[in-house]
């Protein structure tokens, strides 16, 4: 019995040393305007050796998509007024939406490995502003992966994981980060069991499981909160054929080929000390229920269709792309701010295309 009650207490005296000790190194760590910067130039040195001139690049972060599609965003026509902010200000509003579904792994691999699975939202129209060149109304993009936390806390976490080479994708590269040395009070074991946590879970179709946006969003002057989507109706899909490479495109273009699909957009408000600075902490559902913003309509369509993947590999997302009552919170937010903008640059850059704009796409798809 002392031995099944001793493990368990080792483990966790070990993680609350780490705790202490991740703590202190954030409080003697470089200003993190230095961290995100060294972040992006080695995500940079690494695109570049990934792609020589002769190969396409593909996106630093979620390069492997199931496929892009339209959509139509409405805010709940029932909206009470507290929840009324930015994009969600008129109950009913219509947008057209794109939506990029995508695996998070650096190197693109079949769909059956472990991995993060991603739903990025861009609302087109959704924050007007006639000041804005070329467009008066910019779009606002809302990003999201099938987890509720993510592994890495902060801007610090997030520069000793590049320092590892974990951007590489491969396991180890990923151990480098979780035991950086043979002390076991470094070792990261909670961040490890997030991001397991997060790989293992396996789906049907990008269109039958839940997303989460992870981090944090201002909501007004001051209040926060974090996203979710859910499927309006999680009903079940034909098991899929895994020994598809490509078995969650496969689900989403057999979906919508003749039928719609729903999915509906929830905010969690942030209620007390709830942090907006340590993405790796999920905040409580018991105590902030989700509140359901509005309604995501997905029309029958060929996500195959001559010409969109190209325009998806051709569209980015960023979470700054957001009304200022709206902007994205946390260190998290901050790094992927500057890397995705950079990552979008190089990405276009090398392989000499034209960013796609996401309205006139809508259009002509």
């Amino acid at each position: 019995m002392r031995k099944r009650v001793a493990l368990p207490l080792l483990l966790g005296l070990i993680a609350g040393a780490g705790f202490l000790a991740e703590r202190f190194s954030r409080e003697n760590s470089l200003p993190e305007d230095r961290e995100v910067a060294e972040i992006v130039d080695r995500a940079h040195a690494l695109l570049a050796a990934s792609y020589p001139d002769s190969v396409k690049a593909l996106r630093g972060a979620h390069p492997k998509a199931s496929g892009c599609v339209k959509a139509v965003f409405t805010v709940d026509p029932d909206l009470p007024d507290a929840w009324r902010v930015g994009s969600f200000a008129n109950p009913g509003q219509k947008y057209r939406a794109w939506i990029r579904f995508s695996n998070s792994a650096f190197t693109p691999g079949p769909d059956r490995n472990p991995n993060g699975r991603g739903m990025a939202l861009k609302l087109i129209d959704a924050a007007p502003d006639p000041a804005a060149t070329p467009r008066k109304n910019p779009p606002h993009d809302l990003l999201f992966i099938n987890f509720p936390a993510y592994f890495l806390a902060d801007a610090h976490e997030f520069l000793a994981f590049v320092r590892a080479g974990g951007l590489q994708g491969d396991e180890e590269h990923a151990l480098n980060y979780f035991f950086p040395g043979h002390n076991p009070f470094g070792w990261r074991l909670r961040e490890m069991a997030i991001l397991y946590r997060n790989a293992a879970r396996e789906i049907s179709s990008p269109l039958r499981t839940d997303y989460w946006s992870m981090t944090p969003y201002r909501f007004g002057p001051d209040r926060a909160i974090k996203y979710a989507v859910r499927p309006c109706a999680p009903g079940a899909t034909p098991a899929p054929d895994k020994a598809d490479p490509d078995y969650l495109r496969a689900a989403l273009k057999g979906e919508l080929k003749t039928a719609p699909a729903c999915m509906e957009l929830f905010a969690q408000l942030r209620v007390g000390d709830m942090p907006l600075d340590d993405a790796s902490r999920e905040w409580s559902r018991e105590l902030s229920p989700l509140r359901r913003l509005g309604r995501i309509d997905i029309p029958p369509q060929d996500i195959s269709a001559p010409g969109r993947d190209e325009a998806c590999d051709n569209l980015s997302f960023n979470p700054v792309n957001a009304p200022p009552e709206l902007a994205p919170l946390g260190g998290v937010n901050r790094v992927r701010t500057k890397l995705y903008q950079a990552s979008a640059a190089y990405r276009l850059g090398h392989n000499g295309a034209a960013a796609t704009d996401p309205e006139k796409a809508w259009d002509d798809f």
